[in-house]
């Protein structure tokens, strides 16, 4: 389970990472201007908490020991 939070929190940073130092400055920004830039912050905070929500909703559904 640990290693699969790691792998999760770890792929958030590099997604982050690529949103932040490529896709805006170069891709959304200068097309779509502030509220472009807006709208990329909010998607990746909502993608971010997404996964993140679903290591806590496993945690509470690992009542099962045979998996």
């Amino acid at each position: 389970m640990k290693k699969r939070l790691i792998v999760r929190i770890i792929g958030i940073g590099i997604f982050h990472m690529t949103l932040y130092l490529y896709i805006v400055p170069f891709v959304i920004y200068p097309k779509f201007g502030d509220n472009g830039f807006k709208f990329a912050v909010a998607v990746a905070v909502l993608v971010s908490i997404a996964v993140l929500g679903t290591v806590f909703l496993s945690k509470k559904k690992k009542g099962n020991k045979n998996e």
